[in-house]
């Protein structure tokens, strides 16, 4: 072998050993970058997170409010509604009694005003039978009604 070829083998063999050389700092490299890029986003999760935590505990702490609000209005709409119930059941119960009682008072009303009705027309009849002459004994028994009543309505007719 020549001195060339030894050379040549030699010159081969260190050209192989630098580019093994850079092609294991270029990955070594390229791993630093990725693990400090991995490195870089895991802080920026970290950070956004910290920032994000006392959002989340105050948005929690607002939302548990507002259901402890909404739980208690629905309680009170819950009593109101019952209150409210019971409230129409009575105004009912008083508009029955009150419907009754006007029944009652116009069947008085009616009751009595045909009762002074049938009085007016006694009386007229007592008036009518006086002034034909009968006596009051005659007209109490064709009238079938008390001496005194006759009596009294001829006495009050006389008056006039």
């Amino acid at each position: 072998m020549t001195l060339y070829t030894m050379l040549a083998f030699l010159l081969f063999g260190l050209g192989t050993a630098c580019l093994a050389l850079a092609l294991s700092e270029l990955i070594q490299t390229r791993r630093t970058r990725q693990r400090l890029e991995a490195e870089s986003v895991r802080a920026a999760h970290t950070r956004v997170l910290s920032l994000l935590e006392p959002v989340l505990s105050e948005a929690k702490a607002v939302a548990d409010a507002f259901d402890g609000h909404v739980a208690e209005k629905r309680l009170i709409v819950t009593e109101l509604n019952q209150s409210l119930e019971k409230r129409i059941a009575s105004l009912k119960l008083h508009l029955n009694r009150a419907d009754a009682l006007m029944a009652r008072q116009q069947q008085t009303a009616a009751e009595e005003e045909n009762a002074e009705q049938r009085i007016s027309e006694s009386r007229q009849r007592i008036v009518q039978l006086a002034a034909k002459g009968l006596s009051v004994d005659e007209i109490a028994e064709r009238l079938t009604l008390p001496k005194g009543e006759v009596a009294l309505v001829v006495g009050l007719r006389g008056g006039r």
